[in-house]
């Protein structure tokens, strides 16, 4: 445990895998920049690291070569080091005791992550024999040591997490590189897996001759390809698959990987390579994929991946407020500088005769001048720089092929992301309606009715112009919700919903313009065919004042109408900005509308509408807001649902 490892000093800092700083600091063994282990307590020899065969995925070891000076020589005796798989390592012992199965996997069962250690004694070696010895020669024969059980406890949002992104419609699969039994039992935990029993496909040993599904308690035993696979096998247990398993399927049953692939809840004992192939198969078969990672390992998946989230593996596991506490501290820091000046002068005048000044000088490094407080809040200052150096993104990290990196290293950021993306998703989808919508009122009351004379002056339009700015800023500003829907926004632009809901909200808007045209002709005083002159200069009149009103009402009604909210977006009345853009423009155009305001009337270059007239206006503008809200919602409740793929 405290050689075999692949752990560095670097810049008085240990870099490596959390687990294996971990275990060595269990062990009480510190690692020296010249790649020399020595005990922090007095008792055994420290040792050298001479050469390391480095972790491969592929071959689920690794192994050290070291060694040490015994007391009263000059030779130094070399030792090779091994951790691994217990079921990699089973064959490569002497000494095996008979419960070795029986240990590593109850303590997989209960969701320890489980390695198995040994050793050989190499004896004395020259230089050259030690830098051309093969990783064979030290790996084999090996002296059985021990397993070394290392829990990793849940981190405490995991279950929240999973569970959120499980009710908001979305498939939960776990790609690992442990044990089955290990990952199995973390499934469990998530809630992952919910079925009653999980099955693992394994290859042939004393339960059966071939290839069959078989239970983590191995009471239930089904054949690797059976009758009814949906009934049998799909339907009633939760399916894990090993990356031998996966080798076995694609080079065997194609056809069956395709059924059994979507519907597996858990990928144990997998190769990196074989990360990649899950995910690219997944999108070839028409999903969308989510790939959430934190080591070298998953680079390939998380490149691949429609979208890729790099969780640094140095990062804390929530956001604190260590900001604010940062600078309260540095205010405090002030003061502790001052008084650490003070004190010097006082350490120097006391000390003057019975200290050098360089016992002086470390007697201020040490902190001893530093009252108890003060010592206190240099310390918290030090473990927060610390904190906020481990944090910085290394060569390496998963983070290098991600599009994504969250600063935790939870999965919490992958809920943000769901609630980000629904949100923006959203907002698109109503903000091309609106366009849409708004699109076509301009075309028939700026082209159409044009030729009839109709025109809008330069203040109307500037007016028009102003407040619809307003409505679009705030529309797209709309934050998220908190938590994630069960409900799926639809995945795309064009679908039955939009382009229905477009067209029956315009025509509805269509027929409103037309049936309040043919009303202001009739308060009109223009002449049966009497000549159009289309390059005359604007003239306030009935008519105009009537479309332009009826215009600029269905447009500010549009969002309104359209403005989608929850279940993925705040609500309108949530959204405050738009909510008074809305307020104030659609007061303006009330005000226009019934003439409470004549001054803003002149000003916009409007007429009175004759009151029988106004009512109608008022009358049709209400009718047509509530249509449009009708027919939208009937559309959305039939049409507007994304649904979830079935696996």
């Amino acid at each position: 445990m405290a050689s075999c490892h692949s752990l560095v000093q670097l810049d008085d800092e240990l870099v490596g895998d959390p687990l294996e700083k971990a275990t060595l600091n269990a062990v009480e063994w510190t690692l020296t920049k010249a790649d020399s282990v020595i005990p922090q307590k007095r008792g055994p020899q420290g040792l050298k690291i001479f050469h390391r065969f480095h972790f491969a995925s592929a071959l689920k070891r690794m192994s050290v070569i070291c060694g040490y000076t015994p007391l009263g020589s000059q030779n130094t005796e070399y030792m090779g080091t091994v951790k691994g798989a217990p079921e990699t390592l089973k064959h490569m012992f002497t000494n095996l005791p008979d419960d070795y199965d029986q240990v590593y996997l109850d303590m997989a069962r209960r969701g320890a992550r489980v390695l198995a250690l040994g050793y050989k004694h190499l004896g004395a070696l020259s230089h050259s024999e030690v830098r051309e010895i093969s990783r064979e020669e030290v790996e084999h024969s090996l002296i059985f040591a021990g397993f070394v059980i290392i829990s990793c406890p849940l981190k405490y949002d995991s279950k929240s997490s999973v569970k959120e992104i499980q009710n908001a419609s979305h498939h939960v699969a776990m790609i690992t590189g442990d044990n089955p039994l290990t990952a199995c039992h973390v499934s469990k935990e998530l809630k992952i897996s919910g079925k009653c029993k999980i099955l693992i496909l394994t290859s042939p040993n004393s339960l059966a001759n071939s290839w069959h599904w078989q239970s983590i308690d191995d009471e239930i035993i089904l054949p690797a390809v059976p009758v009814d696979i949906r009934k049998s096998l799909i339907d009633k247990y939760d399916l894990c698959l090993t990356g031998e398993a996966l080798i076995y399927l694609q080079a065997e049953h194609p056809k069956l990987l395709k059924t059994i692939l979507p519907n597996t809840k858990i990928y144990a004992r997998v190769a990196p390579k074989q990360k990649e192939i899950i995910i690219t198969s997944l999108k070839s078969y028409g999903y969308t994929t989510l790939m959430c990672g934190d080591g070298t390992n998953d680079v390939g998946a998380l490149k691949h991946a429609h979208v890729g989230v790099a969780l640094l593996a140095n990062a804390p596991e929530r956001i604190s407020d260590k900001r604010k506490k940062k600078e309260k501290l540095e205010g405090s820091s002030v003061d502790v500088e001052t008084n650490k000046n003070d004190k010097l002068t006082t350490l120097n005048q006391r000390g003057a005769k019975g200290m050098s000044k360089a016992a002086k000088q470390r007697a201020v490094a040490r902190g001893d001048n530093l009252a108890p407080a003060q010592k206190k809040i240099a310390a918290m200052l030090k473990e927060m720089e610390e904190e906020e150096k481990s944090q910085v993104v290394r060569l390496g990290d998963a983070s290098v092929a991600s599009p994504f990196t969250s600063k935790l290293s939870t999965v919490a950021s992958v809920c943000n992301i769901i609630k980000q993306g629904r949100c923006t998703l959203v907002t698109t989808l109503q903000m091309f309606k609106i366009l849409a919508l708004n699109a076509l009122i301009l075309a028939y009351s700026q082209s159409v009715l044009y030729l009839d004379g109709i025109k809008f002056s330069d203040g109307q339009a500037t007016m028009q112009g102003l407040l619809l700015a307003g409505c679009f800023l705030f529309i797209s500003r709309s934050k998220p919700l908190k938590s994630l829907s069960k409900e799926r926004p639809l995945p795309n632009i064009f679908n039955i919903y939009t382009i229905l809901t477009v067209f029956l909200q315009f025509a509805i808007h269509f027929s409103s313009l037309v049936y309040l045209v043919q009303q202001a002709l009739v308060f009109a005083d223009r002449k049966v065919g009497e000549h159009i002159d289309l390059e005359a200069k604007f003239k306030p009149s009935i008519l105009n004042t009537t479309v332009y009103i009826i215009s600029m009402s269905l447009q500010v009604s549009t969002f309104a109408v359209n403005y989608r909210g929850e279940p993925f977006m705040e609500s309108l009345w949530n959204n405050k900005p738009l909510l008074y853009s809305l307020m104030i423009s659609g007061g303006a155009v009330a005000c226009l509308a019934s003439g409470l305001i004549p001054e803003l009337a002149d000003q916009f270059e409007l007429v009175a509408l004759p009151e029988d007239l106004r009512n109608k206006v008022l009358m049709t503008v209400a009718g047509d807001i509530m249509a449009a809200f009708v027919v939208d919602r009937i559309c959305r409740f039939i049409f507007g649902r994304g649904k979830l793929r079935k696996s």
